[in-house]
């Protein structure tokens, strides 16, 4: 009966178990991650009983939780990737959104643009077209800027998501390792039984975790995991676990990174973290975002830059040459922002570097990095990020400023203390998109002329004809003056094989240039390019004649005769070589130039030296003949000891026929260019004059000395200048309006108003303009007293002049007087030289210089900056003329080429605007559906995964309520064997009694 009992109370108590673990699944069946658990018995040892071996009922050995680890890792994998793609799909869906609408995307506004400007080449003398240009030109930036600005917005966004999923990965983590220390503790009080719902709870914090971020996780002892995130970094070992948060990056303040701290030590993890919502989003960063901001950058860049090349070759509605259409894109601001320090980099915080762009069309869309790597503070090497190929490596020279150019632009490496361990980020095109802007604000200002014209003389005997020219350099000396062809060409057929390029400024009497370009080659027939292109020359030019301090004065008759000088000291010129193959450099005998040597003395013995090709120019300028108010001798002017104003009889053989024989009274400059121009002596020297009534320009063509001599009255006189300009530049803030000649300014508001300009053998100086000035003549006087204040030395007075544009340039002009009966004033001018070195050939200046080239003199390609071609057929004394656009307001043939960048290929040498722009939504659009793509399909996979888990550890309430009848049954069956325990008990009890 004993045995009964307990057989029957065994089954009740394993039954009564197994039916409350059945109910507790049904009731869990809704219960997210719960995995279901089931009973196993065990039958209890049977005892030996009369000779057989009698069961003694059943044990619940165990409650197993249903639990496949490899289908669990399954599960969070597909969860991680899941929601990588996801991310990456949702965020870049909205920029493909972005770019690809009508409204707001590039397309339609380059399109709007160049219609607008097309239209304005076919009708260039209206304003209103050229409004328009304006106006659509405006209408770009906006698509610009706003594009750029969803981009930043769109950048802020994700720094804002990734700081809240470190925060939540921290707290997982965080949560992690309280539950390990928590199932440690219940699985060792349950002798190794592990708590089913403490481990679900684990899973689906694991399962949570890899929403985030791509995690390892790696079993302890048993009880306890360890979590690993990104390379291995642990963010739980056991109960311990480190925190994941965000920063401002190292080296771009305008994003966030992700950081790893263990203890006192922290790792910047953001390149190795994989996986869940955060490697979306970072996978977001690098595919789409930083692409599509750096192909946006590049696509703005290279429309300005060759937007502004253009435009600046020709001259606007006023005649003006053309200023940058867009905003300068090497803007002193704009080239420091594309360098971020490292926050790491050792102190002190002293580098300065910046970077240029050289060719926009030649820039990728990559970052770059500059390392310095060690082992010293010198070396230094250039990343591209993008494809992480090291571009240079290098070592800095030693002296600032040093530059390298890679990918279309140039780093310059300006000051500072640069050290092993440095790092730096270069953004060449991230940000340039939100930086485009106009520059030109008026229709007038927009440069669709072209500033030269040729023309055929009508006397032409021959069929020759001449294009209208192409301009592509306006830096040179020929178009560097304002509203002038400096000088007007003449081209002259000396045969039908051959002719010269002659100054035109007089057309009555052209004069070789400097250098000079005679008996050049035409093949008749075809077409010809009459002027020489860029072949790698290089042209050094000289500061030009000397102002004396004063004139050299002559003693009357019998004194001796006192020779002026040109005040040339002797310099010291070297010229060398330098193989292009082997690098190697050849230095030729330094030539020492002898004092007070004329310019045509030295240009002979330059041009005695390999490689070189010297030529020489005198040049004098004469302004304001003064005469004495109370008359008592003549006025008498010679030049080079010819005397220009005596009164010569009917059978004279000093000038030719149709010089002017009477000397005026007041003797004037036109009288005294005519006379120099006649005289006999002077055109075997090759001494010529041109006079606009106001200046007298002497010039002799061989770079001889011009010497001057006046004798008459004290107050007879005027002023001699060398003919060079100097300009002064901008360096404070522009006047609301252009400054004048004939108008006062009120510098009192706004400003600075400061002012720079260079003199050659003195340095750099500097001027601030304020007060008032009433008239143009007071403005003048008062730039001419803070030039005087400057510290610049001169001979003389001060020759300012503003020019249309409101640009303000200056020359020393020295005063030449009459000394009464008492003798004459002397002065000699020397001439200016313009030494042509061919390609690999350098000149150079051994210190200290004097005064006839620069210490470290700087070389200009030799070209004219524009060519036209002749075809046909010429013959001796065909002539044909170029000269500066006078009235180009009907004019657009700069604005066609303008209209025709629309479909060059100005990007990587294979594409225009349009197409890369189509490329980069193209690219952003292939991303987006790419991951799109992966997103669903990542979905099923984890859609089968999580079903798979469900099947195996997830509740199945059929077969639950099947197992809950069968355990129901063999509860009452044992309760039954408990009942015939009973009675058996009754029935022997009711025998005793």
């Amino acid at each position: 009966m004993g045995d009964i009992l307990s057989v029957g109370i065994s089954g009740l108590k394993a039954h009564q178990a197994a039916l409350t673990i059945t109910g507790n699944n049904i009731t869990n069946a809704g219960t997210e991650g719960y995995s279901r658990q089931e009973v196993s018995f065990s039958e209890n040892d049977s005892q030996f009983s009369a000779g057989v071996w009698v069961g003694s009922g059943v044990n619940v050995d165990s409650v197993r939780r249903v639990y496949d680890q490899f289908l669990t890792e399954q599960v969070r994998l597909d969860t991680s990737t899941f929601n990588e793609f996801n991310a990456l799909a949702v965020n870049a869906s909205q920029i493909d959104s972005l770019l690809a609408d009508a409204g707001t995307g590039l397309q339609p506004g380059l399109e709007n643009l160049f219609g607008a400007l097309q239209s304005s080449v076919d009708d260039p003398s209206s304003l209103a077209a050229r409004e328009v240009v304006i106006s659509e030109a405006n209408s770009l930036i906006d698509r610009f800027t706003t594009i750029s600005d969803r981009l930043n917005a769109q950048n802020d966004i994700i720094n804002g998501q990734m700081e809240v999923i470190a925060g939540e990965i921290t707290t997982i983590a965080e949560a992690i390792a309280e539950l390990n220390e928590q199932i440690s503790f219940a699985t060792a009080s349950a002798q190794g039984n592990e708590p089913s719902e403490m481990l679900d709870q684990r899973d689906r914090l694991l399962k949570q975790l890899s929403e985030y971020v791509e995690v390892n996780v790696v079993e302890q002892d048993g009880s306890s995991i360890n979590v690993f995130i990104g390379n291995g970094q642990s963010l739980v070992i056991g109960n311990d676990f480190n925190e994941v948060f965000t920063d401002i990056g190292a080296n771009d303040p305008s994003r966030v990174d992700i950081y790893f701290r263990k203890g006192n030590s922290v790792q910047n993890v953001t390149r190795e973290i994989t996986g869940g919502q955060l490697g979306g989003i970072l996978d977001f960063r690098e595919q789409v975002l930083d692409p599509t901001m750096n192909g946006l950058g590049r696509i703005a860049l290279t429309i300005a830059q060759t937007m502004n090349d253009q435009h600046k070759l020709g001259i606007d509605y006023d005649g003006l040459k053309g200023e940058n259409f867009f905003e300068d894109i090497n803007d002193p601001l704009k080239t420091y922002e594309r360098v971020l320090g490292d926050r790491n980099n050792a102190q002190p915080n002293d580098r300065i570097m910046s970077v240029h762009i050289i060719d926009a069309g030649e820039l990728t869309t990559s970052d770059y990095e500059v390392e310095f790597p060690g082992p010293d503070d010198f070396t230094y090497r250039i990343k591209r990020l993008s494809d992480n190929k090291i571009l240079e490596t290098n070592s800095l020279s030693g002296g600032f400023p040093d530059s390298i150019e890679v990918d279309g632009f140039e780093i310059r490496f300006e000051s500072g203390s640069f050290q092993k361990g440095d790092n730096f980020l270069l953004t060449p095109t991230r940000n340039e998109a939100a930086k485009i802007d106009m520059n030109i604000t008026r229709a007038e200002q927009l440069a669709l002329a072209s500033p030269i014209v040729t023309d055929a003389a009508i006397g032409n005997r021959g069929s020759g004809e001449i294009t209208q020219g192409e301009v592509y350099d306006t830096n040179t000396t020929y178009l560097m003056n304002e509203g002038e062809l400096d000088p007007p060409l003449i081209i002259r057929f000396t045969s039908p094989t051959t002719y010269d390029v002659l100054d035109n400024t007089d057309p009555g009497n052209p004069i070789p240039l400097f250098p000079p370009l005679m008996n050049q080659t035409f093949v008749p027939g075809i077409s010809n390019s009459m002027l020489p292109a860029d072949e790698g020359k290089t042209a050094f030019t000289s500061f030009g004649g000397v102002l004396p301090t004063k004139p050299t004065y002559q003693a009357a008759s019998p004194a001796a005769i006192v020779d002026s000088v040109n005040g040339f000291f002797p310099e010291r010129i070297g010229i060398s070589y330098t193989n292009p193959t082997t690098g190697k450099v050849t230095t030729q005998p330094t030539l020492i130039t002898s004092l007070n040597a004329s310019a045509k003395e030295i240009a002979q013995a330059l041009s005695k030296r390999d490689g070189v090709e010297a030529s020489a120019r005198t040049t004098v300028e004469i302004t304001g003949i003064t005469n004495d108010p109370n008359p008592f001798q003549d006025m008498v002017i010679s030049v080079n000891g010819i005397v220009l104003t005596d009164t010569l009889g009917p059978n004279q053989t000093k000038y030719s026929s149709g010089y002017p024989e009477e000397v005026p009274d007041p003797i004037t400059l036109d009288f005294l260019a005519e006379r120099i121009n006649a005289n006999i002596d002077f055109q075997d020297q090759g001494l010529v004059a041109r006079s606009d009534g106001a200046k007298l320009t002497i010039i002799s063509l061989d770079g001889e000395d011009v010497n001057l001599e006046i004798t008459g009255d004290v107050g007879d006189g005027f002023s001699v200048g060398n003919g060079e300009y100097t300009d002064l530049r901008e360096t404070g803030n522009a006047t609301f309006t252009a400054l004048s000649e004939y108008e006062g300014y009120d510098f009192s508001e706004g400003g600075p108003y400061t002012y720079e300009f260079d003199v050659p053998g003195q340095g750099t100086f500097s001027i601030e303009m304020t007060g008032t000035y009433a008239t143009g003549d007071e403005l003048l006087d008062g730039i001419r007293t803070e030039l005087e204040n400057s510290g610049y030395v001169f001979s003389g007075n001060l020759d300012v002049g503003i020019n249309e544009r409101g640009k303000i340039s200056f020359t020393p002009r020295l005063e030449m007087n009459a000394t009464g009966i008492n003798g004459s004033s002397k002065l000699t001018m020397g001439g200016q030289l313009k030494v042509v070195l061919d390609e690999n050939y350098s000149l150079s200046i051994a210190p200290p210089g004097n005064n006839l080239f620069d210490t470290d003199p700087v070389g200009e390609p030799v070209h004219f900056g524009f060519d036209v071609n002749v075809s046909g057929l010429a013959q001796a004394g065909d002539e044909f003329t170029i000269e500066f656009n006078t009235d180009g307001t009907s004019d657009s043939r700069n604005g066609s080429s303008m209209a025709a960048l629309q479909t060059e290929d100005s990007i990587s040498g294979n594409t225009s605007y349009t197409e890369a722009y189509a490329r980069l939504v193209e690219v952003v659009g292939s991303v987006t559906s790419r991951s799109q793509i992966n997103r669903d399909s990542a979905e099923v996979l984890l859609r089968n995964s999580q079903n798979a888990v469900d099947s195996n550890s997830g509740v199945n309430l059929d077969e639950e309520a099947a197992a809950l009848i069968k355990y129901e049954l063999a509860y009452n069956a044992s309760a039954q064997v408990i009942q015939v325990a009973r009675q058996i008990f009754d029935t022997l009890i009711s025998t005793f009694r």
